[in-house]
């Protein structure tokens, strides 16, 4: 697997962003698709010479994040990251986050290499049945990490023993209904480009 390719930028005063690889500006929304195709981006501010990538990024989320139809972030969810940015639990946020990630991230890889090389047997790409054991094996990984790698006794998948406990019944039928919906919703795009090609 090759090294994913790394892209300079530079930040004008005027908020403009210089590509240094291609010898042209850019726009955000252009930085994003670079983004999800895999690159690396670096971004330098021209006047002080400072490191903005992480501002660069801000930025297009935030975009991305206006948008009706693209909205990841929930408003519980920004304020309680506001509530832990200064505190100690915010590393172990961080470290969480990132992990999630990595592990949606592998997991859409799992999936489109099962869609392109299923030509036999395609149906049993969108079991449901499947989908549940892929979503019960990262609520376990959560659980994990949590834990310090065990799950401790009396703990539901994916969850801290006092919100396991917190967290009712119907809630937690709603969540599960709601988070195969969208693994349904991520499939029928896979299953398009897959299609496509």
């Amino acid at each position: 697997m090759s090294e994913p390719e790394t892209i300079d930028l530079r930040r004008y005063p005027s908020r403009k962003l210089y590509n240094k690889n291609s010898s042209s500006y850019v726009r955000l929304p252009e930085v994003a698709e670079m983004v999800r195709r895999g690159a690396n981006i670096r971004v330098e501010d021209t006047e002080t010479g400072e490191d903005v990538t992480r501002a660069v990024l801000l930025q297009i989320i935030m975009e991305q994040e206006n948008q009706a139809a693209g909205t990841m972030l929930s408003a519980d969810l920004m304020m309680d990251m506001i509530r832990l940015h200064q505190s100690k639990a915010s590393e172990m946020m961080t470290g969480l986050f990132e992990q999630s990630v990595v592990f949606i991230r592998s997991q859409q890889e799992q999936l489109a290499n099962q869609v392109s090389s299923s030509l036999v047997q395609p149906w049993t790409v969108f079991d449901p049945n499947a989908m549940q054991e892929m979503q019960r094996e990262y609520q376990k990984r959560l659980a994990s990490f949590w834990t310090g790698g065990m799950p401790l006794p009396g703990m539901g998948p994916g969850m801290a023993p006092e919100m396991a406990a917190a967290r009712k019944p119907e809630t937690a039928a709603a969540s599960d209904a709601d988070e195969l919906k969208a693994l349904r919703a991520r499939l029928e795009e896979l299953e398009k480009k897959v299609a496509k090609k």
